[in-house]
């Protein structure tokens, strides 16, 4: 049986009213004007709780996201030894002993991940002790938070019954170790962070925690469109469907939750250790225990240049359902189904569809803010730079700026390499940029919003960003290109 959320009125369809009287109390939304992007992301302020599209109280009558910008203003005193460290004999994480820190890690944010994602009519952030990043207002939707992240297709995912293209929309909380870190970034108002690596970095102990929640794009199928999530956890959102621009309460299923941690003693070359957690509806038990682990990783395995050699940094679960393995990254670098570890590319001349190219910790070794230039100078995943972003390519294989694909560079490459590393949060993948230690919330959201509303007028829209009230070009969690073809 489905889990529904209480607050969820019958009536789902109808897409009218976006400011219900009564539904904006303690709520400060993003109130810019509609179809004005540019204007819409200048007239952002911090602490937004989301992008001012309300439910009608008819559709919807549960709890809003309030977003938790209280951090903390003095580190935090954790013990000498945390668990997931006892579970590992305080050594060093390997293949071998990953499976018990990846259990230890899931039952130390237990309390708080079952309370998010079973009783959300009761969940309080500020109460858990769980926060979250400034500047993403113009982005959330309201019931949740979540903001759109990725979307995909029956192709990517053969033989476990999916019978709709889905988009993903996802939410991050920080600790409150963690939470200091944006405390000493941002301070108290989020307009003048702090732009050096040693402010962007988190202490040891920080757990970081990202809900992916998966909602269909076919209006007529609410729920019932993919057998791997019968029975999750469905979360009301309030989004856009199909080729509606309206947003409306629609249906999404719980499906990834991911717990990073910065731990130098465990992970010493990285300082951190990445675990992804996956629903999987043949586990006994409520949603939380359906959640179990797709893997764990805690470095780059940069001597793994080609498809087939074994992995060092990066435990896979054997056990985990068949949907999320379709979706690893590179040589089987974990990365969930929400991740978009897999793109179309263009290397050279030849197109590669569904190409593994990326990983989780190739992904967030990337978080950098080049501060004179006010961007990151590599993107996200394999490419080849351009003074706006990455080059595109089109279906010939040919450099294309409205082009469909990434430029990539091959596969096991030098170049293809630099995202392949073991870095320590406090380096930067390039020369002339802070390091952000991993998380690409910083980098990758908050500084290009923050920018675009207290820098100069008339700036360029970044690349990758999605202008409200207009299509996305490319995946708002990647910045992969999307295209017609894709499935």
């Amino acid at each position: 049986m489905k889990r529904m959320y209480r607050g969820l009125r019958p009536v789902l369809l109808c897409t009218g009213l976006l400011l219900a009287a009564g539904a904006a109390v303690a709520q400060h939304a993003f109130r810019a004007k509609e179809a004005q992007a540019y204007n819409v992301l200048r007239a952002a302020t911090p602490f937004e709780d989301n992008n001012g599209a309300l439910p009608p109280s008819g559709q919807y009558s549960g709890p809003l996201f309030k977003l938790n910008h209280a951090w903390p203003m003095r580190p935090i005193i954790n013990p000498a030894q945390q668990p997931w460290q006892k579970a590992i004999n305080n050594g060093r994480i390997t293949p071998q002993n990953a499976g018990a820190y990846a259990a230890a890690l899931k039952a130390a944010v237990a309390d708080n991940a079952r309370q998010l994602i079973m009783h959300y009519d009761s969940w309080d952030a500020a109460k858990a002790g769980w926060y979250n990043e400034p500047w993403l207002g113009s982005l959330r939707e309201s019931i949740h938070g979540t903001y759109e992240a990725g979307s995909f297709g029956p192709a990517i995912f053969p033989g476990t019954g999916l019978r709709a293209t889905f988009n993903t929309h996802v939410l991050t909380y920080y600790d409150a170790t963690a939470a200091y870190a944006l405390y000493k970034f941002w301070g108290n108002t989020a307009m003048k962070p702090d732009l050096q690596t040693s402010a962007a970095q988190f202490p040891e102990g920080s757990i970081v925690v990202k809900a992916a929640v998966f909602a269909s794009q076919d209006p007529s199928k609410p729920q019932g469109w993919w057998d791997a999530m019968n029975g999750a956890q469905v979360w009301p959102l309030y989004v856009s469907v199909g080729s509606s621009s309206a947003p409306q309460v629609w249906q999404g299923y719980v499906a990834q939750f991911d717990i990073i941690v910065k731990d130098s003693q465990s992970s010493p070359k990285t300082g951190w250790v990445f675990m992804t957690l996956v629903y999987d509806n043949r586990v006994r038990g409520d949603a939380w225990d359906q959640m179990v682990p797709l893997g764990v990783q805690w470095g780059n395995d940069p001597q793994a240049t080609r498809d087939g050699m074994p992995l060092q940094e990066n435990w896979n679960n054997p056990a985990a359902p068949l949907y999320s393995t379709q979706t690893l990254g590179w040589g089987g670098r974990l990365s969930g189904p929400n991740d978009g570890a897999r793109n179309d590319i263009a290397v050279n001349g030849k197109i590669m569809k569904n190409a593994p190219d990326s990983g989780c910790m190739s992904c967030h070794s990337t978080a950098q803010w080049n501060v004179k230039e006010h961007k990151m100078d590599s993107f996200l995943l394999p490419s080849i730079a351009t003074a706006t972003g990455f080059m595109m390519c089109g279906a010939d294989g040919k450099p294309n700026p409205k082009g469909d694909y990434i430029c990539s560079p091959e596969p096991g490459s030098n170049l293809w390499m630099k995202w392949f590393q073991d870095r320590l949060g406090t380096q930067p993948m390039d020369d002339g940029s802070i390091a952000t230690d991993f998380d690409e919330v910083f980098s990758f959201k908050s500084l290009k919003l923050w920018w675009l509303a207290v820098g100069p007028a008339n700036q360029p829209m970044p690349q990758l960003l999605r202008a409200p009230g207009n299509p996305a070009r490319f995946n708002q969690y990647t910045g992969a290109p999307l295209h017609p073809s894709q499935p």
